[in-house]
């Protein structure tokens, strides 16, 4: 499929997405290049068989590179033994950055999911990672994340369908900042998805 406009970026969706569990917070410490993107060009090969492969491109036209992409990335995921694996790479152009990633999730039984994440942020001044791991038990969550030169990232969240699409949660995030001024981060709500 091909599509074109404002859309999602696979590099975040299969890679910053494996540990996306949460509501409100979680998926603080990976590295990528944005989450949504105008003027973009995408295309999904593969989807529903054993391996697909996604890509985008944004044609913005910015700081001298109106003749071509300004930023175009990809990822390949596959199941392997019951875990959904996915690899990704993109490329900032205009900024000269690069970021590479891998991420996984599996579902352990009906209540236990796990979720990991590790990427890299490739520049000329520095290389920084960035790592996440989460886990899923019935209405508990939780997760911790380092984004290196950022900082250390805890979540805890519950979450609970209370009837047919609607659900409500309670979730913390806890940030040690290294500038030395942390955070904690709280918050309640109810989600409808239909």
């Amino acid at each position: 499929s091909i599509s074109m406009g404002r859309q999602s970026h696979p590099f975040t969706n299969n890679i910053g997405g494996k540990t996306s569990i949460f509501n409100g917070y979680g998926s603080s410490a990976d590295f990528n290049y944005a989450s949504r993107s105008s003027n973009s060009l995408g295309f999904s090969l593969g989807e529903g068989s054993a391996v697909s492969i996604d890509g985008l491109a944004i044609l913005n036209g910015s700081a001298g590179q109106s003749d071509s992409f300004d930023e175009y990335e990809a990822t390949v995921s596959t199941d392997v033994s019951g875990i959904d694996v996915s690899l990704g790479y993109a490329d900032d152009r205009v900024n000269s950055v690069s970021y590479y990633g891998v991420a996984s999730s599996a579902t352990v039984s009906d209540k236990l999911t796990l979720g990991s994440s590790y990427t890299i942020k490739d520049s000329a001044s520095s290389d920084l990672t960035g790592w996440e791991a989460t886990a899923s038990y019935d209405i508990l969550s939780v997760g911790y994340g380092d984004k290196e030169d950022t900082g250390n990232y805890t979540t805890v969240g519950l979450a609970k369908e209370v009837a047919d699409g609607l659900t409500l949660y309670g979730e913390a995030e806890l940030i040690d900042n290294n500038t030395g001024t942390d955070q904690e981060k709280w918050s309640l709500g109810a989600k409808y998805s239909f």
